[in-house]
């Protein structure tokens, strides 16, 4: 990744930050953030999140907030499993660390893709997991479960 993307910054933010992932906070261009309290501003500076989750279950908020934000994700499987995307269109999905990297570089310095991407992540998020998607399950649901009157 550092050969071919050598100034590109990562940052590593999330509550409960092991003694292993905090080491990495002495490498040039690594920013171990934790916890913070305000994302937005950096939200805003990102170019790409990444999701190399190795467990989880359900819906992931990561995933979810980075597309919300228009920022192309580049996940693991299990990060979007679920979350009804498709690799490629919403997402780039890799598995091992080679195919992490080069879809990072994609991901990043394609533009078609990158535009691809942010546009696919923020249409699933508005298909699926937006106030109005909630709204419309929500009355179909209780439509369903209620008699006519």
């Amino acid at each position: 990744m550092r050969a071919r993307l050598p100034d590109v910054e990562l940052h590593l933010v999330g509550g409960d930050v092991s003694d292993d992932i905090r080491v990495l906070g002495d490498t040039p261009g690594v920013h171990v953030r934790g916890h913070v309290r305000d994302i937005d501003p950096l939200m805003d500076g990102c170019r790409v999140a990444l999701a190399p989750l190795r467990y989880g279950a359900g819906v992931k908020g990561k995933v979810n907030l980075s597309m919300a934000y228009g920022q192309p994700v580049v996940a693991t499987s299990c990060a979007v499993e679920g979350m009804h995307l498709d690799t490629g269109v919403d997402v780039l999905v890799a598995d091992d660390a080679e195919g992490f990297a080069d879809a990072i570089v994609s991901a990043y310095t394609d533009q078609a893709t990158w535009e691809r991407l942010s546009a696919g992540g923020l249409a699933n998020v508005e298909r699926h997991f937006s106030f109005a998607a909630a709204s419309a399950t929500l009355d179909r649901l209780l439509a369903e479960l209620l008699p006519a009157r």
